[in-house]
Formats: structure tokens, C-alpha cells, sequence
């Protein structure tokens, strides 16, 4: 049971947020599209409204809402919740019966803003307040991001981030530094490379790509690390104002879920 409730507490923060962002395996620091990524935000044409359903590994569910709003100052807020329910406690004898039955749950809200700065680049912060509980005991802190969009020309763009720095030493975050690449190809393909250093954890190296069609687009994504790899794939569909995107994840411990991670998220954009 463990295993299935590894990224619960501060790990949640390595999560992803919505379908889009776990359909892509988490590459995409130079796109500009999710402030998750990257808080460096390209500029908006439209504001929109989305809700996310997400089934993470075991018994963990979870739910994203996010607003995006402004146009030269690019802003977001959201909110993120995980919960795992009735996971059975057991003692230190494997043939002993459970001992009793305990809960999880983490929530965070986060404010993103940004803005070009009278510079042709882009630059964001996050600001992110984080509560979980364990058992009887719980813990809340509070994180800062930043990050950065450059564009060399119309077809290449680097990005660059740190993510979940902690006002209170005390608390491990996962804190993440990370630089990565876009590069648009022809027929309207987006193709990501990232390389992201998590606290205590080995170097992610991601690749991305998805299409950039106007109704309908295909995302793929694949990590490679020492100590684990991961693929994960999606579509989105777009009618009218509305738009839908599904994800789904691979990795070495979904074999111990009855489901791989899926995530779907609806957007209404205002």
C-alpha cells in the first residue's frame, strides 16, 4: 500500500495538474502553456475556465480547477486536491490482519503571473500555498516559482525554470530547476526536450510532441531516469468554446494499480 501512496504529502507537487500536462509526461517548459511548468505564461488571446477529474496510481483521485485570465499580463489561479480513503493499515507481520484503516489528502492553491517586462522574452512567478494530512497530523507551507520564455525566432524557443522554493527550510518540497526547448516543425508539429533536476532525485531528461491543428491534436510524451522511465499519451478536442483533453500515464508502478493514471479535463473558454 505503500507504493500506491508514494506521491502523496509534498510529492504531490510533482504530480501533474491536468490531462494535457500528464499527456505530455511533463515536458513543455518552453511552451508557455501551463504555469505548472512553467509560470512564464505566453500571452493569452482569451480567458478560460477548466475543471480536471484525475485518477492517479491505486486508489488516489483528485480534481484541478483553473482560471486563466489577461492578455500582456498573463495570469492564472488554481486549485488542486488529491485524496486516498480507506487504505489499510498494516503492522510489521505480513500474515497479521490490517490493524485499522487511515485516509490522505493534500490541497494547494496557486496564484501565476506574467508578463513581458518591456522585453521580448517572457517572465513568470507562482506563488503556491500547500496543506496535507496524514493520519492525525498535518502540515501546510507555502512555495515560490519562477521561470522564463525566450524566443530565438519563430520556429525555436528555450525556457528555463525553478519551482517550489520553500519560505521554511523545514520542509522538503521537491524543489525543481529546469531548462528545456521548443521547436515548431513542419505541418503544424511541436516537438519538447527538458532536462529537470528534482531535489534527492536523479535528472529527468523529457521529450514531448504534439500536434497543432485546429480541432483536434495528438500529445506524446516519454521521461527517462536512472531509476525509472515513463510514456504517456493524449488528444484534445476542440468545438466551438469548449475544449476537452484526456491523458493517460505509464511508468513501473502502475502495475501495481488496477488502472493506469488517466486524467480528462474540460475547458470552457469565456
Amino acid at each position: 500500500m505503500i507504493s500506491s501512496v508514494w506521491s502523496i504529502g509534498w510529492k504531490g507537487l510533482l504530480i501533474p495538474e491536468n490531462g494535457y500536462v500528464l499527456s505530455t509526461d511533463g515536458a513543455g517548459i518552453a511552451e508557455g502553456n501551463s504555469p505548472s511548468l512553467n509560470p512564464a505564461l505566453k500571452i493569452n488571446s482569451t480567458s478560460y475556465i477548466q475543471f480536471s477529474f484525475n485518477n492517479w496510481i491505486g486508489d488516489i483521485k483528485g480534481s484541478h480547477i483553473a482560471y486563466h485570465f489577461g492578455k500582456e499580463f498573463s495570469q492564472s489561479i488554481t486549485m488542486q486536491t488529491w485524496n486516498a480513503k480507506d487504505l489499510q493499515l498494516w503492522g510489521d507481520d505480513p500474515d497479521s490482519n490490517p490493524l485499522g484503516t487511515f485516509s490522505v489528502h493534500y490541497v494547494s492553491a496557486a496564484y501565476s503571473i506574467s508578463h513581458d517586462l518591456n522585453t521580448p522574452f517572457r517572465f513568470g512567478m507562482r506563488f503556491q500555498s500547500n496543506y496535507n494530512q496524514l493520519f492525525t497530523k498535518s502540515e501546510s507551507s507555502f512555495a515560490i516559482s519562477g521561470g522564463v520564455l525566450l524566443p530565438i525566432n519563430s520556429f525555436f524557443t528555450i525556457g528555463a525554470v525553478i519551482k517550489n522554493m520553500a519560505l521554511e527550510k523545514k520542509y522538503n518540497l521537491n524543489s525543481e530547476v529546469g531548462i528545456g526547448m521548443k521547436v515548431k516543425i513542419p505541418f503544424n508539429l511541436l516537438l519538447f526536450s527538458d532536462i529537470v533536476k528534482i531535489s534527492d532525485l536523479n535528472e529527468d531528461f523529457r521529450l514531448g510532441f504534439r500536434t497543432n491543428w485546429s480541432k483536434i491534436n495528438f500529445h506524446i510524451g516519454h521521461t527517462m531516469n536512472e531509476n525509472r522511465n515513463s510514456k504517456a499519451f493524449g488528444f484534445s478536442l476542440k468545438h466551438n468554446n469548449w475544449l476537452i483533453n484526456y491523458g493517460i500515464y505509464y511508468h513501473q508502478n502502475a502495475i501495481l494499480s488496477p488502472s493506469l493514471p488517466q486524467f480528462f479535463d474540460i475547458r470552457l473558454y469565456l
